[in-house]
């Protein structure tokens, strides 16, 4: 029975009996006792879950923060990747140069042999003229026979100095471009793999932001409508 049913019985001499106003007072007191006890269950219980809410939150807060500073240090490793695939391609740049340049000293080459060749006609021209006239003088027959052998055995001589220390410089060159080359090309393959693999990573962590932006939006709205509609205060005690 409510306090607000209970009927005061009346007394001899005027006013109400003494027991029951006694009686109204302790179960009044026992109701509100009880409905402050229902009161702070309630409070607690909201307040733990409040407590919750904000660890869920924290925790979330801390991934995100762990997931941003993992994105700076692949966009740090993109930033390195770029330059070394920047450097590599200057590499490449100037072993082309060097080649054209490789292809310019051959053509040199080329005609200093064709000089040499030259020359080389030259002195079999004058050999032949030295011949045409040993008949004149065997001295002059010998002398000139001499001299165009000494001739043609130098030119000769160098011309075969000077072919053998071209094509050795040549296949330096060839073999040093050819193993820059190579290293430039797989360069350029290894830093085009990890390109694209940090590119899945960003679009992995990209979709795992968004998944956690919106549970935290959904803890925060169950947070805002637990405070407002499920914790009523204490009524004022008259």
């Amino acid at each position: 029975m409510e306090t607000g049913d209970i009927q005061f019985r009346t007394a001899a001499i005027g006013g109400f009996l003494k027991q029951d106003v006694l009686d109204y007072i302790e179960k009044a007191n026992r109701e509100h006792n009880q409905r402050l006890e229902e009161l702070e269950q309630t409070l607690a219980e909201v307040q733990a879950e409040r407590d919750e809410l904000r660890e869920r939150a924290a925790l979330l807060e801390k991934e995100g923060l762990e997931r941003r500073s993992r994105i700076d240090q692949l966009s740090a490793k993109i930033n390195t990747l770029s330059a070394q695939l920047t450097q590599k391609n200057k590499a490449l740049e100037e072993a082309q140069g060097e080649s054209k340049l490789q292809d310019e000293l051959q053509g040199e080459l080329s005609e200093q042999m064709s000089a040499l060749k030259e020359r080389l006609a030259k002195a079999e021209r004058a050999a032949q003229a030295y011949e045409a006239i040993k008949d004149r003088t065997a001295g002059i027959e010998l002398d000139a026979h001499c001299r165009a052998q000494a001739v043609e055995a130098a030119a000769q001589v160098q011309v075969e100095k000077t072919k053998r220390e071209v094509e050795q410089w040549i296949a330096k060159v060839q073999e040093s471009y050819d193993r820059m080359r190579s290293d430039i090309d797989a360069t350029i393959s290894h830093a085009s793999g990890e390109l694209e693999r940090v590119r899945h990573s960003m679009e992995h962590l990209t979709e795992e932001f968004c998944v956690h932006d919106d549970a935290l939006k959904g803890i925060l709205r169950t947070y805002q409508a637990s405070v407002d509609h499920k914790a009523p205060l204490p009524p004022e005690e008259g």
